[in-house]
């Protein structure tokens, strides 16, 4: 996943319109903005994250798996996000 190597160095914003403005929560209208958020997704991994934060991953997480199932993606970024989260 694209930037996963680098999450101790991305700081997180704790505010929602601090997360908005890295993505936006509304469906995908084109691969690139998918695999933006798909990257974003890889960035929340292995973190401690407060309220605003996991409400918003909750939520993006949501849009990437729709985007996925109606492109026929199989599932690649929920499923390296589970393998993170087990590692």
């Amino acid at each position: 996943m694209p930037g996963a190597a680098t999450n101790e160095a991305f700081e997180l914003p704790g505010t929602i319109a601090g997360l908005w403005n890295l993505c936006a929560l509304a469906p995908f209208r084109s691969r690139a903005a998918y695999l933006e958020a798909a990257a974003l997704c890889g960035k929340f991994a292995v973190r401690r994250l407060n309220t605003v934060q996991r409400e918003y991953i909750r939520e993006l997480t949501a849009l990437v798996e729709a985007y996925e199932d109606k492109n026929d993606e199989g599932g690649k970024v929920l499923a390296q996000l589970r393998r993170l989260a087990h590692a």
